[in-house]
Order: structure tokens, then sequence, then C-alpha cells
């Protein structure tokens, strides 16, 4: 887009005018920045007084200015791997045939002997709506170990000389927290693996090459600052030491654009403790988040039980971390809600917080609220004493977009009112962070700002019910806004420097094309991001 730009002079560096501004009052249409920050926000009368020989003049053309988004859960080097590896999402295979096929192709352009990395298949859009098998995968290539990693993150299937790679044989224990699936007539293994990423990753360790990941991070970061994400949280539950090393190391590459919050895998605790790493070590792009503790149901009961995960959030609290824990179902989010109200911190919860602490500075920091990731499943019953934890709620209304219509043919009609239920949990003065969960679902905040709204399925359909429960359960488009920008910032305990248009606040700013507040919900999916800056630089800007 061709933006006038002039340089003139004075207190601002850099001013952006001539805009419509999200949620500021009607008279404010400009914003200065100077160094990173926002420094005025009025008129184009008042802003004009900060004009000097060298500032930077843009001309927004009457274009909406939004604070950056905070897509507060995904998982940063999945997305990655995503951009190099075998599409086997829904919308690009619909059989185990075509599956089968599409790595049968990767593996002809792959040296015999090479993983074969495939991603985010889901059992329910193949025609036996089962998950494939090493057996499946054999077909495709019996001369390369193949990775198929499920769009949840939480499965995985090998070929059989995957297994061999991992060394997992008929006599192999499952490991603690995950299950090896066998075939009930042979015991032998599947090659379905379900939570056994930790597992994995000592067995087999990287499947990809230092180019092929350095070559997907650079797509990703253009991806995600054409989507205006100026932060995210990378929600691995195996995070720890090395991830952080490999983010610092893309972001002195000047790889990483965005702000980076990692958490910290509940197992990997110690070794950040260990050198002296803690929440909130960092700087501004990239910082220590909360500890990711996981709480599922794979096995068909709650893992970890209850003794054990208010053990796990002692720990915790004890090291002043925070937690965010992954809770799906009704029953783990009861689980997860309970086990909070029974653990007394021992930090201090202040919402003062700072991010000008080095890596290197230990020095104890205040910090912020707990989180529960996802909160899928969420009846009326569960309000009271989610309020009560004063828990952010991170979760994914988008998923109601891109999972709508399965959810209409498999979820239990008397539950589905209750699927990411963000109206409800909004005007029971619940905090609310909104995010993709990517790449399990694509990364653009609009599906699930629509779906929030609407609550409405790619195909058009109301996956909430209808009536009077329908209308409880969606926010107003402000309130989605807020919950991808502030939310974002107020889960992570950054709320003061991020998440407004407003002076003191980082310069993370959006410009987009559509104003939504004039427009169809079905027109937002297709706004546009004109530019993208963060920290007062533009980093991103929509080609001419």
């Amino acid at each position: 887009m061709g933006f006038s730009v002039r340089n003139m002079g004075s207190v601002a560096d850099l001013i952006l005018f001539n805009a419509k501004l999200f949620a500021s009052d009607s008279t404010a249409c400009a914003v200065a920045i100077q160094g990173s920050q926002i420094i005025s926000v009025g008129s184009n009368t008042e802003i004009v007084n900060l004009l000097g020989k060298s500032t930077e003049v843009v001309n927004c053309e009457g274009n909406l200015l939004l604070p950056g988004f905070v897509d507060s859960h995904c998982h940063l080097l999945a997305m990655a791997s995503t951009l190099t590896g075998v599409n086997c999402s829904p919308n690009t295979v619909h059989s185990r045939e075509s599956l089968i096929e599409a790595i049968k192709k990767a593996a002809e352009r792959t040296p015999q002997g090479h993983w074969v990395k495939a991603f985010g298949y889901d059992e329910r859009s193949l025609n036996r709506l089962e998950h494939p098998t090493r057996w499946d995968l054999d077909e495709a290539t019996i001369h390369h170990p193949v990775r198929l990693d499920h769009r949840s993150g939480h499965a995985t299937v090998l070929n059989t000389k995957g297994l061999e790679k991992a060394g997992i044989l008929s006599d192999t224990p499952d490991p603690i927290g995950g299950v090896i699936d066998r075939d009930h007539i042979s015991g032998q293994p599947t090659g379905v693996l379900y939570e056994l990423n930790n597992f994995l990753r000592d067995a087999i360790g990287d499947t990809k090459s230092d180019e092929e990941f350095k070559t997907g991070v650079q797509r990703l970061n253009q991806s995600l600052l054409g989507n205006g994400i100026t932060s995210v949280n990378d929600a691995g539950h195996t995070n720890g030491l090395r991830l952080w090393k490999t983010f610092k190391e893309l972001r002195e590459a000047n790889i990483l654009s965005y702000r980076v919050a990692m958490m910290v895998g509940e197992e990997r605790l110690q070794e950040m403790e260990g050198i002296g790493l803690s929440w909130g070590s960092g700087d501004s792009y990239l910082r220590i988040g909360h500890v990711k503790l996981m709480l599922t149901m794979t096995t068909g009961l709650l893992s970890p039980n209850y003794e054990h995960l208010v053990e796990q959030i002692i720990r915790a609290h004890t090291a002043g971390f925070p937690v965010a824990i992954h809770a799906v179902e009704q029953e783990a989010v009861s689980n997860a809600v309970n086990a909070l109200l029974h653990s007394p911190s021992v930090v201090s919860r202040t919402r003062q917080i700072s991010l000008n602490s080095t890596d290197n500075d230990a020095s104890p920091m205040p910090i912020p609220r707990d989180r529960i990731e996802h909160c899928s499943e969420c009846p009326p019953s569960l309000l009271a004493s989610i309020k009560r934890s004063a828990v952010v709620i991170s979760t994914q209304p988008g998923f109601l977009y891109w999972n709508g219509d399965r959810y209409l043919e498999s979820v239990d009609p008397d539950l589905l009112p209750y699927l990411y239920p963000v109206g409800e949990l909004s005007k029971f003065g619940i905090s609310l962070a909104f995010s993709s969960d990517s790449p399990v679902i694509p990364p653009d905040p609009w599906y699930g700002i629509y779906s929030a709204v609407t609550g409405l399925s790619e195909d058009g359909k109301s996956v909430t019910a209808s009536g009077d429960v329908k209308k409880r359960q969606g926010v107003n488009l402000e309130e989605a806004l807020k919950a991808y920008s502030y939310g974002g910032a107020f889960a992570e305990g950054t709320e003061d420097l991020k998440g407004h248009i407003r002076a003191g606040q980082l310069a993370d700013i959006i410009l987009v094309q559509t104003n939504p507040m004039d427009s169809d919900p079905r027109d937002w999916l297709e706004t546009e991001v004109l530019l993208t800056m963060i920290g007062g630089q533009i980093v991103w800007e929509k080609p001419v």
C-alpha cells in the first residue's frame, strides 16, 4: 500500500494521523510515538504540535488503528514445521488414500533414511473416521521414517521405520502420562502414540534440518506479522532451557520480530531455576512466562490426579511462577479450578510488574494471575468457582468456526451451548484472552473474533444451540477485539505495557483496511492488515 510518509522532525519520532482509533473518543484520530512508546493520542490538530524536522508522518487515510493482536496460546515451532512439512490438514486431505499419497510424494523427494514429517491430520475428516496406523504409513514409504502429527498436538503416528528409530517395540511399556496404542489381537504397537511428545523428543530429537527449521521460522514470522499478531505466548508443555536458547538465537538473528512469552514445562522448571531464570526473566521481546501444567483425560481418567496437581501448583508458585493449566473437558476444568482454590500461593499476587529484568536477573518479582488454557467445555455450574479462583481463561473461540460442523455431529446436544461460552464467561466477570492454539487452527485472529461474536461455524451454522442460550454465549465485537489484545496482555501480566493505544504503552499497533464496526460479521473474515508496528517500528506492510 502506498502510505504517504514525510520527514518533518520534533518531539515525536513518528506520527500516525487521519485514522480511526479502536475504543477511543470521537475526536482521537492521531497517535504520536517516541522511541518504542506512544507519547500522545488525540486529534490531528493536537498531535501536529509534536511535529518537528525529523518526525516521520504516516497518513492512515481513514483506516482503523487497533492494538496489536496477542495470541495468548500457540505453538511456534510446530507452526514453523507446518510451513515446511507435509500438510495433511482436513482442508487438504479428505481420505486415508489421499493422506498416504501426500506422504508418498514427499518421500519421493526426500533422501532415503531421512525423516518425512507430516502434520495436521484429523481422523474425523478421513473416510474411515479412524487414526491412520503404522501400516497405512508403510504404504507411503518403508525406506523413510515417517512422523505424522495430529492437528491437536496430542497424538502422533509413526510408521514401522519411525517406531524402530524411536525404540518402540512390542514390549515397550507406556511412558508415564502417555499411551502406546496396540493392536487388540497381536499386541503390536499400531504406531499411534498419545501424549508422547517428551518421549519422542528424547528418543529421536529433531526431525528437521537446521535449514528447514530456519526457513519455517522465517515464513512463520511473515505470516504472524501479516495477520497483525505482535505478541504470542508459546504454550509448549515441554518448553525448557533448550527452547529458550533457540528463541534467543532467533531473536538475535532478527528473525523473530514479534514479542514472545515462553511458557515453561513443569518438568523443566528445575533446569530454569538452576540458571536463575524465573517468571518475567528476559525483556519486552522475549521473556519467561507461566509454568504449563497438563491436565488430560487421554486414558479416560484425569492425569495427574487431584493431589498431584495441587503439588505441581504449589511447586510452581513457590518458585515464583504462575501456572497455566491445560484443561479441555468440564471435568478437567473443574479439577483445575478446585486445585487452584485449595493451593495457597506463597508469593504476592501483586499486579505491578516490570519487564526490565535481564536474563541474569534472579531478583524476586511479583507474579500475575494463574490461567486455564482452553476451557472448551464450561457449563454454568463452573462459573462461580472460576470467578472465585481469579484465573484468566485463555480460550479459542475460532474452534467453533473450524470444527463447528463436526461438533454438531459428534457432541452431546446438551453440551453444545457450553462449548467456548465466551459470552457467559464475560458476563460473569471472568477475564478472557483469545488465542488460536495454532497450528491446530490457522493463526488469523478474525476467525476467533467472528465465532466469539456469532457462534457460527464455517458453514454458517449455529454451534451453540438456539434461542436464549445462543444469545448468552456471544460477546460483542469490542469485547472480542479486547480479548485478542488487552486480554492477552493481562493474561501474561504485561497489561501495563501493551494492549491499548494510549500514552505510556508500547507502540504495538496495527492498521486494518476494513472497519469491522461498520460491516457485516462475515466480512470480518476478509479484513486485511495494512501495516504492523512493534515498538514504534513498522515491521510489516501489505505488499503493493
